[in-house]
């Protein structure tokens, strides 16, 4: 039976290794000076080279012949090493050997024994933080004094895990995700040791996929040359990866753009139909806002602007937050493209201008997702008006008169700015001002809480400040209606008697 490709074509030098040259360089500069550690710590994500550094480490400790500080993959021990076959290398998972006996025999009670054959015990132990607790208390005192013949190297995928009293007593690396183009560099020399050509935008595709891990890479490759075709394209390699959606997200994303709610659910929903996976396509979507977004603040592109893009991305975030409904799983994108598209971008900006002598100031309510302090530009041309009248020379006085009379100018401002805001505002009574404070009335608990939510009384304060001149502090209140009052005064002319006048 043939070995998958990430086995075959696992590194035999440290030269080999991709994407952690931090770790290569220091360990073959303590080899060369004599000073390798008695225990190392490799921690990283999946599939990035942790295990294939401490083969190689296990090699090069033990080598016959070293050849410039790299094992020479010839003698006994780097053939037996590499076959696992070496009685004196011990690979252990601590994943299924999770407790504390296992370190005893295999660790505690061996480790004061000389080598069998090689020069040095090496002791390999993965997902070390899968240990139990007694296991690592165990394992301490051996693993800060071992005997001048063991090496001990940890491997682990969850660091927080692993106690700071084992952490201490190793040398430890961080093996970090590998490059796009460095694990495309690396297929090339895989597809070509299999006389295969393989397009390069596959390569990129694969790499994309891959998330960084070596491992993942060369497995979906493995799929993609399983196919037996010498010449391999996006077509033929369509059929292993999963479906590439860089022009549906595109497409999709101009929608919203352009506030297209309808068609841009329409698109999203006909995709669903089409096999899309929706876990997938959302994380797509992302992925391309967030390269938009890199550029846009590069200043590299200016098609889109940074607040549709941050809006864009946490909306589409949230959802994945969200638990999925069995019966609609799509609802919560759905809502998404709602909000995204319910936000007016094209009033955003700063633009000041001066025409002669008088500066004019212009003012536009930003989305409700800008933080505080920072929802308005000047833009928009306005009148100053005279200076009206203050208490104590600081605060002008709004009466309750003013807040009425400008009412539907302020309604038709929000109406402009927000999709789902108008509704609750036509039934919004002015019920009160007092200095600063605005007190708007509504007949249900429901609205009330609504416009008290942050994002919307930070946009009404916005408009307020826009028709009125003056920032205004806005508190949603529950009022009576108008048919319990007048119940409320016959219960009283019942009680006491009398009419009304």
């Amino acid at each position: 039976m043939s070995k998958v490709l990430y086995r075959t074509y696992r590194p035999k030098t440290f030269q080999e290794v991709s994407g952690q040259e931090h770790v290569v360089r220091t360990v073959l500069n303590q080899y060369a000076s004599g000073s390798i550690a008695h225990a190392y710590l490799f921690t990283g994500p999946r599939g990035v080279g942790k295990t294939t550094t401490a083969r190689l480490i296990a090699k090069l400790v033990n080598c016959f012949s070293p050849k410039k500080n790299e094992p020479c993959n010839a003698c006994d021990a780097c053939v037996s090493i590499a076959s696992g076959q070496a009685l004196d290398v011990y690979e252990i998972d601590a994943a299924s050997h999770t407790g504390v006996d296992t370190v005893r025999e295999t660790v505690i009670d061996s480790v004061r024994f000389a080598p069998n054959v090689l020069k040095k015990k090496v002791y390999i132990i993965d997902e070390v933080h899968m240990l139990s607790t007694s296991a690592f208390n165990a394992l301490l005192k051996t693993l800060e004094e071992p005997p001048e013949h063991v090496l001990f190297v940890l491997a682990t995928t969850e660091i927080h895990k692993v106690p700071e009293t084992i952490i201490s007593r190793c040398q430890r690396f961080d093996f970090k995700r590998i490059s796009a183009d460095e694990l495309v560099e690396r297929m090339k020399g895989i597809v070509k040791e299999e006389g295969v050509r393989v397009d390069e935008t596959v390569l990129r595709e694969i790499a994309r996929h891959s998330g960084g891990c070596a491992r993942d890479a060369e497995s979906l490759l493995g799929q993609v040359l399983a196919l037996g075709e010498k010449e391999i394209g996006m077509t033929e390699a369509s059929l292993v990866l999963p479906a590439t959606q860089t022009v549906l997200v595109e497409v999709f994303v101009r929608s919203l753009k352009d506030h297209a709610a309808a068609q841009a659910m329409t698109q999203f929903n006909t995709y669903l139909e089409e096999g899309i996976d929706l876990r997938q396509f959302v994380s797509d979507t992302i992925s391309w806002l967030r390269d938009r977004l890199l550029e846009t603040v590069g200043g590299k592109t200016n098609e889109f602007s940074i607040a549709f893009l941050q809006t864009a991305i946490e909306e589409l975030l949230a959802t994945q937050q969200m638990r999925a409904n069995e019966q609609l799983p799509q609802l919560p994108v759905e809502l998404a493209i709602i909000k995204i598209c319910g936000v007016d971008f094209h009033k955003q900006g700063v633009d000041s201008s001066r025409k002669g002598k008088s500066e004019e100031i212009i003012v536009t309510v930003a989305p409700p997702c800008l933080p505080a302090g920072r929802g308005f530009s000047l833009g928009e041309a306005i009148d100053e008006p005279p200076n009206p009248p203050t208490v104590f020379d600081t605060v002008p006085i709004i009466s309750l008169e003013d807040v009425k009379n400008k009412w539907p100018e302020v309604y038709e401002q929000i109406k402009s700015c927000n999709a789902s805001l108008p509704m609750l505002m036509q039934s919004c009574e002015v019920c009160g001002v007092e200095g600063e404070h605005v007190e708007l009335g509504f007949e249900y608990g429901l609205y009330v809480e609504t416009i008290n939510q942050e994002k919307n009384r930070r946009l009404i304060e916005g408009v307020f400040e826009q028709v009125l001149g003056q920032r205004l502090r806005v508190k949603a209140i529950q009022k009576k209606s108008k048919h319990s009052e007048d119940e409320m005064v016959g219960e009283l002319l019942q009680e006491f008697g009398g009419s009304v006048v």
